[in-house]
């Protein structure tokens, strides 16, 4: 059973964007990315720095790299951080997993 579903998360439009001022490119969100539309790939404009690419094709907003990303740099567009927590709050509540 999959506790985080489009009755539990409904998905939002436009996909994952990435704040590129604020991303020091530490990988969290292609760790935990389910679609694998992340990639490290190196900031040709820096020296030894890392940058994350998106492939929107390949995105199915479902936030999880927003929910991981320390630094916020990576969001889907309408949907708070907030609403993210209350959303997995929700589904973990009727999964009885959490009370």
């Amino acid at each position: 059973m999959h506790i985080i579903n489009e009755t539990t998360f409904p998905r939002k439009e436009p996909k994952a964007a990435i704040r590129k001022e604020v991303c020091d490119g530490c990988a969290i969100c292609v760790d935990v990315c389910p679609r694998n539309c992340l990639e490290v790939a190196i900031n040709p404009r820096r020296l030894n720095a890392r940058i994350i690419r998106l492939t929107p094709e390949l995105c199915s907003g479902c936030g999880a790299c927003q929910g991981a990303c320390p630094k916020e740099a990576i969001f889907i567009p309408g949907l708070s951080t907030a609403d993210l927590r209350g959303y997995v709050n929700q589904a973990l509540a009727m999964s009885g997993v959490c009370p």
